[in-house]
């Protein structure tokens, strides 16, 4: 079963204070009965002890508090060879002696081998564990240090010693029962005697007390009286959780009853409960804080939260976890009151504390709370840090003039006090941190307001003077539309500032307050006007060009009858004229068609025109032949020196065409309705003779008129 640890700690109170053998700062007390020193006492969480019993003198069991001594533990039972009471410091006996005339023990005949032991004292009891570790912390101590500990061989005379024996279910030792030696040097199996712990062996766990023979008031011998003991070690075993085992603690002189020694069983640690691990997290004003340990004083709050873990045996029983409490905050004056321990239902493997920090409007620097789990192994502790609720307040940058604006102004709210994290909210300027840049171009206030993570406002201000200006304003010329090849003047109007000024415009290169363009395409200027004081303004104005161009190319049907094709761009009316004099000479058709009814030489002209009145035009000279024409050469020699060497016609405005050839006779001598391809004086393949030859042209115009031609022609070579 469980006791409640402050009820443990105000019956050790009374004990140690009320019926107390006390000297220097170790109290021992012989009060309670074993199964009070097991049952309120030695027993930690996780355990049922029954069947307790005790062997040995009254006077060599009871409880000690070591709080105010350099033992190493606070509080517990005291279990020795002689009376509890020698343990008590100063160290003024070399050889402090009661011999309580009891017998030794046969398991510690073994720890003390080869000598044999007396003055046994032992406590034992049965016991169930609801984990699967038993674990419990202790101290060894004895007047025999230092001069009855030899160098090796061990002497067979003395070698006090401590025993831990378990038994139960999957344990198999050497001692009664199967059972084994839990009371091992650390790294070792080596039993805990004298002679295993001393400066000589293992000296590192071995704390030398003095000899005795000062009067006590040095640090190291003024509470202890024993000579030596061992630093506070820790035994654990494995178990099975749920199941019976037997514990029997045991301490004897060897070799002979003199010179006492102890064992110090810190209270509370013999325990099976499984790890606690410890967490927090942390609140602002109700939200969660960014870190797990920092509480602001007056809107803080913290939960800490105690997981168990281990094995499902141990959460199947309630539980009580103890803590203690300690760090620079007072419970209950810095914090809302918390207790000394959690209840764990059966399967409920976590349990939370919660605490909230109380204002106390004092500046009293960060204080602490720290919790630790009692007999904790590893040790489990969190540490929680309260921190002051200063009084908010936010500093902004101090007031300022300028003859001139600044072309900008860095802004910075210094914060102190209150709950960061801070939020901020300006006026007049365009931030949510704590620096804000600004442009003042005229006398301006700007201010910032704060707010905590508690709520809380603060608020600061800050005037800038700009003084004798009124804002720089540049106008540019209103948007303008211009024809392809035309050209605009743009203006740039300036008031406010302070003169002169200086113009800049992109694209362009004038200096001035004015720019003559002729874009090709439509185009944006931007023109920036800056004044004495470094002031910049700019303003955009837009040229759209309306892009148009005339153009045309034509076909003769006939020489007289042409086609023209408009391949203008951008237009959308059109103005021949085909320079003729004629009365259809002009026209406004898209692509029209014109008869010219003589030839000559005539120069066409397309005048285009769009719909925002932009004009262009071409002119184009077109030399007219006759509609239709012929003729044909009366002489010609094929004689293949390249020239003259084929007859033919010629002419224009032929749509058909037959050429027929006779000799003097009439002898049909070649045709052909190729004009390209004439004759080339062969007759059957062989040369003509030189003479006079008849040839016959039917030809038949483009208007479908048929016309015939007869002539002769003179083939000579």
């Amino acid at each position: 079963m469980n006791f409640l640890r402050n009820k443990k700690a105000a019956i050790l109170y009374l004990l140690f204070f009320g019926s107390a053998i006390s000297h220097a700062q170790l109290i021992t007390s012989t009060a309670m009965t074993p199964t009070q020193l097991v049952q309120n006492v030695l027993l930690g969480t996780g355990i049922t002890a029954t069947n307790i019993t005790y062997t040995g003198a009254p006077l060599a069991r009871g409880t000690f508090n070591g709080m105010a001594s350099n033992l190493g533990l606070g509080t517990g039972v005291i279990l020795c060879t002689g009376h509890i009471s020698n343990a008590v410091g100063p160290n003024n006996n070399s050889s402090i002696t009661n011999v309580n005339g009891f017998p030794g023990d046969a398991d510690m005949n073994i720890i003390t081998s080869p000598a044999l032991s007396h003055d046994a004292c032992i406590l034992e009891f049965d016991f169930i564990p609801r984990s699967d570790t038993v674990k419990f912390r202790y101290i060894f101590g004895s007047e025999e240090y230092m001069e009855y500990v030899n160098s090796p061989p061990l002497p067979a005379n003395v070698n006090d010693g401590f025993g831990f024996f378990i038994s139960g279910p999957g344990i198999l030792g050497p001692f009664s029962n199967n059972a084994k030696n839990i009371a091992v040097v650390p790294g070792t199996t080596l039993p805990v005697t004298m002679y295993n712990v001393s400066l000589n062996n293992n000296g590192q766990y071995y704390f030398d007390n003095g000899n005795g023979a000062g009067n006590g008031t040095a640090p190291d011998g003024a509470t202890i009286q024993y000579d030596g003991f061992t630093v506070p070690f820790t035994a654990v075993t494995a178990v099975q959780c749920g199941q019976t085992y037997h514990i029997k603690i045991a301490i004897a002189d060897a070799f002979d009853s003199a010179d006492d020694s102890g064992v110090f069983l810190e209270a509370g640690s013999f325990s099976s409960s499984d790890d606690i691990v410890l967490t927090s997290n942390t609140f602002i004003a109700g939200q969660a804080a960014l870190t797990d340990t920092l509480i602001y004083e007056g809107c803080g709050k913290a939960r800490v939260h105690l997981r168990r873990t281990g094995t499902p045996c141990n959460l199947l029983y309630p539980d009580t976890v103890y803590y203690t409490i300690g760090g620079t905050a007072t419970n209950g004056v810095d914090y809302t009151f918390i207790g000394d321990s959690v209840f764990y239902a059966s399967t409920i493997d976590t349990a939370s504390l919660l605490i909230n920090v109380l204002p106390d409007l004092l500046i009293e620097g960060n204080e602490t709370i720290v919790l630790n789990i009692i007999h904790s192994i590893p040790p489990s502790s969190i540490t929680l840090t309260i921190i002051d609720n200063s009084t908010l307040s936010v500093n902004l940058n101090p007031d300022t003039t300028f003859n001139c604006p600044p072309s900008s102004l860095q802004l910075t709210a210094s914060a102190t006090g209150g709950t960061p994290p801070y939020q901020y909210a300006w006026t007049n300027a365009t931030s949510n941190s704590s620096a804000a840049t600004v442009f003042p171009l005229q006398t301006t206030t700007y201010k910032v307001t704060i707010t905590d993570a508690c709520g809380t406002t603060a608020t600061d201000s800050m005037h800038v003077t700009v003084t004798s200006y009124t804002p720089l304003i540049a106008a540019a010329s209103n948007d303008t539309t211009i024809c392809y090849g035309e050209k605009a003047t743009l203006r740039v109007n300036v008031s406010g500032g302070r003169a002169a000024y200086m113009y800049t415009w992109n694209p362009g290169a004038s200096s001035f307050d004015s720019l003559i363009v002729n874009p090709t395409n439509t185009s944006t200027y931007t023109v920036t006007v800056t004044d004495q004081c470094g002031q910049s303004v700019s303003d955009n104005v837009t040229v759209t060009t309306h892009f148009i161009q005339s153009g045309f190319y034509f076909n003769q049907i006939t020489n007289q009858n042409v086609q023209f094709n408009n391949v203008s761009t951008g237009a959308t009316f059109y103005q021949w004229n085909f320079g003729d004099g004629s009365a259809d000479s002009v026209s406004q058709e898209l692509n029209p068609s014109h008869y010219f009814g003589h030839d000559g030489t005539f120069v066409v002209s397309l005048v285009v025109t769009n719909s925002q009145g932009c004009k262009d035009s071409i002119f184009q000279t077109l030399v007219i032949l006759p509609d239709f024409y012929f003729y044909f050469p009366n002489t010609f020699s094929p004689n293949d020196d390249g020239k003259n060497d084929i007859f033919t016609g010629y002419g224009v405005g032929i749509k058909s065409f037959q050429m027929t050839i006779y000799n003097r006779w009439g002898e049909l001598m070649y045709v052909t309705t190729d004009i390209s391809k004439g004759w080339d004086g062969l007759y059957m393949g062989k040369e003509a003779e030189v003479g006079i030859y008849v040839c016959v042209f039917d030809l038949e115009t483009f208007n479908k008129k048929e016309l015939k031609k007869i002539g002769n022609v003179n083939l000579i070579r």
